[in-house]
Parts: structure tokens; sequence; C-alpha cells
């Protein structure tokens, strides 16, 4: 219920305070267990990927999020999977695990972390290493503009162009070496950046 109400708040704020351009959007699996893998400059790419994609979104989240009562709940009902960040959360990926045996679309940013305009951070092995334990596909998303609104408070200041670049899915083996994987799926998602956003995975 929270979720389908964001989502119609999202579209129509979108459509009054932004120009979203979304390409690829055939990549996107109708149903069926997928791992979405993105960059992630500002606070409104989640919501971005929620409103622009024909998915019901399941994104991995921070614990810190579920800290209190409220939030925890308000996360529950945006279908969030908490998860502990730089570290073996081993329930946190029995949940992950869970979510993609029920045939659902996980959201996920490996740099774990916002990067802001300077672009791509060095992206962590989690991705990877739930792709190759699955067996899911990856579809790689490269999301540009969304750093020039800083919060949500702004979010109709500046009136700006927003891209939502879906890539085509990859694989990531299992005898693949995680840092391989890893690499495989952030470079196919610099390559869906423009070069200013690619960060450490430029050239």
């Amino acid at each position: 219920m929270i979720y389908t109400f964001l989502i119609l708040v999202g579209k129509v704020c979108y459509k009054l305070f932004a120009k979203v351009t979304v390409l690829g959007k055939h990549n996107i699996p109708k149903k069926g267990s997928v791992l979405i893998v993105s960059n992630h400059t500002a606070n409104l790419d989640p919501a971005m990927l929620a409103v622009m994609l024909p998915r019901t979104i399941n994104f991995v989240g921070k614990t810190e999020l579920f800290k209190n009562k409220m939030t925890s709940f308000f996360m529950k009902g945006l279908h969030v999977i908490p998860i502990r960040r730089f570290s073996l959360d081993r329930k946190g990926l029995v949940r992950i695990f869970e979510a993609i045996e029920d045939g659902k679309a996980i959201g996920f940013f490996p740099e774990g972390t916002r990067s802001g305009p300077s672009g791509l951070k060095k992206g962590n092995q989690g991705a990877a290493y739930i792709a190759s334990k699955s067996g899911v596909s990856v579809i790689p998303v490269g999301i540009s503009g969304t750093s020039k609104i800083n919060s949500y408070f702004r979010f109709p200041f500046p009136f700006t162009k927003i891209v939502v670049n879906i890539g085509e899915a990859i694989h990531i083996q299992e005898n693949y070496d995680l840092e391989m994987g890893t690499d495989i799926i952030m470079n196919k998602i610099a390559e869906l950046l423009p070069e200013s956003l690619r960060g450490v995975y430029k050239g």
C-alpha cells in the first residue's frame, strides 16, 4: 500500500518538476527474479528507479534504516530488505535469496553509499556474490542528473534533466572471482553513464 501510493506521488512529481528520459526499459524482464544494480549519486535514486522501472523493486538497504519502529514500518512498506553494510550478514543474505526464489526484482547499489557528483566509487562484492550464487540475471542501470537535486525538500529546484539508462542483462558465473565479477558489473554501469560520472571506472 505504501509502495503503491508513493509510486503514484512520484510519477506526478517527476512529471511536474523534471524531464526524465528512460532508455532500455525493454531490458527489464516482466516477471521472474532479477538483480537490478545501479550507481547511487543522490537520495532520490531509489525513488527514481521505483517510479521509472516497470517492476516492483525490493531494494537492499542498510540496517540503520530500521533503527526505530516508525522508520522500520515505513521501510517494510517499501519492500526494503535490511542488510549490514561492509560485512558478512548471513541473515540479510538469506532474505535476499528468499526474495530471488520468489521471483522478485532486487534493487542493489554496489557502491554501498552515495557517490555524489564525483562519480562511481569502487564497487563492493555483494552484488557479484548474490548473482554468482543464485544465477540471477543482473541488469545494470546508470542514473544521471539526480545529483543536482541535493534533498527531497529541494526536489522542484532546480528543474533538471534526468536520464535512466538501462543496459542488457549480464550473468556472473559461479566460478568467477568475486573481484572480477564486481568489475564486470561496475564497468557495465559505467558504460551507461556520461564520462563525468564514471569515477574510478573511467577509461
